[in-house]
């Protein structure tokens, strides 16, 4: 596995009051023989037969992290990785075995959908306990009822019982609960990821207000877009470690960087390097690697990387429809197999518009020895609106638990125009397109 030393968080608070999470050590354990019979036989048995530290299974371990009010902090990692579990504790509903953590304010939390609902009550009747849980009275739910029903937009199912609802449905009416009720704090575990794309967008909006206007967010997703676009601190957590914490955009890449490289795609090898032809380096300035931000070990590196226009000319600026060539040296710096080599091409928010590569492509390089190297050049079209871009390069080899890899951020910046005699893009990206206008045949 890839490893990374935690690194401070972005946006670190000014002062205490500004944390509005704070976690410290927080460490969760299971043991796996935890039945009431058990720890009944062990009362009777005595402390020569209770369980050792080595027997129980560690959910979370020492993690530490604070989150300043009026932000939002995503938590990613894989299936099994403590994510939930993190959530759980921040909300109460879970105690830890160790550490300590605290939430300032009322805090509101999805953490499983439907979770707090009664199957047999209507979405009305629902409504109205979710905030008796919450402290809210009933004459407050009542002013707030009509914005709920409307944000939900289930028609007249908000009178029939919760469970003929769809999960859709139900996490509408979660959803339009826990933002009508003005938490300090909000904490989401995955339930955006279900629901309609018009609806996930209203969420999208609606929580961009929210933080906007103070509330501290904190989502638990797999949705890497989402933290990437609403997030400005983000955890990486795996098997209940810290892997990195830190930019949301610094943490997404190492995360995906990192999950490329072990992934279980496996693409077919190109030939030996020695069987690959001969090139020269092109003649063009190289981009300026120096002093850039990298992620990964650098057992494989990108050594040099050079930007080129479609015919072979220095790239400065661009026009949309343009060709681009990007050309890097790979160098690996002990003897590696199965080399890649790629790039992504992201907008002002962050999102990747393009990513591509020699793992795409399915054609890695076989091996490098110690010392080897090879040039990857990759040519693509620039049909994108207007504006700038920044292009991060990267390359890896090996998978599992031999992986190697080596990213550089934000490597160069991409100045596309869109001139006014040029079709007009609306949107991010230009797509091929055919348009086509008949007469109805009488």
């Amino acid at each position: 596995m890839v490893s990374s030393a935690p690194s401070p968080l972005v946006h670190p608070p000014a002062s205490v009051d500004a944390v509005v999470i704070e976690v410290c050590g927080l460490s969760k354990c299971y043991r796996p023989d935890s039945s009431l019979g058990r720890w009944l036989l062990r009362g009777f048995q005595g402390p020569e037969h209770q369980p050792s530290a080595a027997d129980a299974v560690a959910a979370l371990s020492d993690v530490t992290f604070s989150v300043p009010r009026g932000s939002a902090f995503g938590v990613i990692g894989r299936n099994g990785a403590g994510k939930s579990t993190l959530l759980q504790i921040l909300a109460g509903t879970l105690a830890p075995t160790a550490g300590r953590c605290r939430v300032a304010g009322r805090v509101t939390a999805l953490l499983e959908l439907g979770s707090g609902f009664n199957p047999e009550f209507t979405g009305r009747e629902n409504i109205y306990l979710s905030g008796a849980i919450l402290g809210i009275s009933r004459e407050e739910m009542t002013d707030k009822f009509a914005e709920i029903v409307r944000f939900a937009d289930i028609g007249d199912f908000i009178e029939q019982p919760v469970k003929t609802y769809s999960t859709g449905m139900m996490m509408r009416v979660a959803f339009a609960v826990a933002i009508s009720v003005q938490p300090d704090v909000l904490i989401i575990d995955e339930a955006l990821s279900v629901g309609d794309i018009l609806f996930q967008q209203k969420c999208s909006r609606r929580l961009h207000e929210l933080v906007a206007k103070g509330v501290t967010l904190l989502v638990v997703t797999h949705d890497l877009s989402f933290v990437l676009s609403m997030c400005q601190g983000a955890i990486w957590l795996d098997r209940g470690r810290v892997r990195f914490l830190g930019d949301a955009g610094a943490c997404v890449r190492e995360y995906v960087a990192a999950m490329a490289a072990i992934s279980g795609n496996q693409p077919q090898a190109s030939q030996a390097v020695a069987e690959i032809a001969d090139r020269d380096v092109p003649e063009v300035p190289p981009l300026a690697l120096l002093g850039k931000e990298r992620l990964g070990d650098g057992g494989v590196r990108i050594a040099q990387a050079w930007l080129q226009h479609g015919d072979g000319t220095a790239a400065a600026a661009f026009v949309t429809g343009d060709w681009i060539q990007l050309t890097m040296l790979v160098s690996a710096q002990r003897e590696v197999r199965a080399v890649s080599a790629g790039c992504e091409v992201r907008n002002r928010h962050g999102q990747v518009l393009f990513a591509t590569g020699l793992r795409v492509a399915k054609r890695l390089v076989a091996e490098l020895p110690a010392g080897g190297s090879c040039l990857v050049t990759i040519r693509f079209k620039l049909e994108l609106q207007g504006g700038q871009y920044t292009l991060d390069v990267g390359c890896g080899a090996g998978a599992d638990q031999d992986n190697t890899w080596d990213r550089v951020l934000n490597a160069a910046v991409l100045e596309v125009t869109n001139p006014p005699d040029h079709e007009v893009v609306h949107g991010l990206v230009r797509l091929p397109y055919e348009i086509e206008v008949a007469r109805l045949r009488a």
